[in-house]
């Protein structure tokens, strides 16, 4: 029989007439228990919270360990069970003999306010609002401890939950009214449907500034930071909770949201989880591998029908290599600059011309010294129109991907131009008279 470690030396069995595995708790965590099963008799929310944690204490009596548990590097008797709200550590061992082997809690954590401050990765319910004062993306005013269909939303096959994952972002209302666009992929007809209907999202805290974070994917590639690590245990936590209800869930992430989903998928897989095809995931971005992600669905069972699961849109660096435009007509493209072009997209169509040009082999100085004549028709000087180009083209030489730059991918982008574009509105807007 094996001696209970030191920190464990004043446990006692809890409840020692419950079936199962026998529960050892200290003084401090029977009190703690005590007084949880007790608010747990109340019909408020505050019970019903309660109630989700002593139900999970219950729940470590049984014969296998919830699949939301994990095991702690370098101990292979403790481990973490993580719910959205708590988590309890515990430790496995046969102290007091027996057929059964003990359960000791070592730890008991509410999270409950963090979750609520926005410092825990979280599920919250958002709605869309229309009113005098314009339109908004409105969350909840608490997040939700449980994945549960909605009253205009039921999880079924035809009437499947959407769900966002955010990556890096200012806040949670930033993060909120930028999902949208990426999980109604760009489309206005199913952007409408959504705003009927609402979207759930997971909210994962960002703990650099919104600019440093944008780039910080690049430093991050191929390792999972702690903070990821625990919204992906909270995520697949989740999942767990929809296969185990029949639910139909879509996944959309964006930006760096996709390492947590895709973290969260290898932990479901590692516990023997399949979804048989009722929950899908998209990634909206590409920061993250998407082999990765691809052997993750596949091993949970996820519906890999969706020929298109992931936006691989590409940067400046894969149109200056021709692999999109090739040697696309500058002629026609000018064309269409000139008389079919709005003023205040100007600066975007620009920097696509200029991009595609360069791409196709035209060199740098007589691309900008054609165009810039050509739009000078258009009543923009040269001068102003060779500004806009030399920062597109410069910017395209040096291989840096607009696709990448934080302030141009907050919406779904269509094809590897639409970063661009932004880029050269931006510019433009600064540079070309909008009079």
């Amino acid at each position: 029989m094996s001696q209970a470690p030191a920190s464990f030396s004043a446990v006692t069995p809890y409840r020692p007439s419950d079936a199962g595995r026998s529960l050892m708790v200290n003084d401090k965590h029977r009190q703690i228990l005590d007084g949880l099963r007790e608010i747990s008799q109340e019909s408020s929310s505050r019970g019903y919270h309660a109630k989700a944690v002593t139900s999970a204490v219950d729940g470590l009596r049984g014969c296998a360990f919830p699949v939301n548990s994990y095991l702690k590097d370098g101990n292979p008797n403790r481990r973490c069970i993580v719910y959205p709200d708590f988590e309890i550590e515990f430790e496995v061992g046969s102290y007091y003999g027996g057929p059964q082997t003990d359960v000791s809690i070592v730890d008991i954590r509410i999270f409950r306010s963090e979750t609520k401050t926005n410092t825990r990765a979280a599920l919250w319910n958002v709605t869309h609002t229309e009113n005098e004062s314009g339109s908004e993306w409105k969350r909840s005013r608490d997040p939700e401890s449980q994945l549960k269909p909605t009253p205009k939303c039921s999880g079924t096959e035809n009437d499947s939950i959407k769900i966002g994952i955010n990556g890096f972002c200012k806040n949670i209302d930033h993060a909120i009214s930028m999902l949208p666009s990426h999980i109604t992929r760009g489309n206005e007809t199913s952007l409408g449907k959504l705003k009927s209907s609402g979207y759930q999202l997971f909210y994962i805290p960002q703990s650099n500034s919104y600019f440093r974070a944008g780039w910080s994917f690049v430093r991050d590639l191929g390792r999972t930071s702690p903070s990821d690590l625990k919204s992906s245990q909270i995520l697949a936590s989740h999942m767990r909770e929809a296969h185990e209800n029949g639910l139909f869930i879509e996944w959309t992430s964006h930006r760096g949201g996709s390492k947590p989903l895709t973290q969260a998928m290898k932990l479901l897989a590692k516990q023997g989880v399949n979804v048989a095809g009722k929950q899908k995931v998209f990634l909206s971005d590409h920061t993250s591998s998407h082999f990765e992600a691809d052997r993750a669905r596949r091993a949970i069972g996820m519906n890999t029908t969706d020929s298109k699961w992931h936006n691989s849109t590409k940067g400046i660096a894969q149109l200056v290599g021709g692999q999109i435009f090739g040697g696309a007509s500058l002629a026609c493209s000018i064309n269409e600059l000139i008389n079919h072009t709005k003023r205040e997209e100007l600066g975007g169509k620009i920097a696509v011309i200029g991009s595609t040009a360069i791409g196709g082999g035209i060199a740098i100085n007589s691309t900008y010294e054609k165009i810039g004549k050509l739009i000078a028709e258009h009543g923009v000087s040269p001068a102003l129109a060779l500004s806009v180009l030399s920062v597109i083209g410069k910017t395209a030489i040096v291989g840096v991907a607009a696709a990448s730059i934080p302030s141009l991918n907050e919406n779904y982008h269509n094809g590897p131009q639409d970063p661009i574009k932004n880029l050269g509105n931006k510019i433009g807007k600064k540079l070309i008279p909008q009079g």
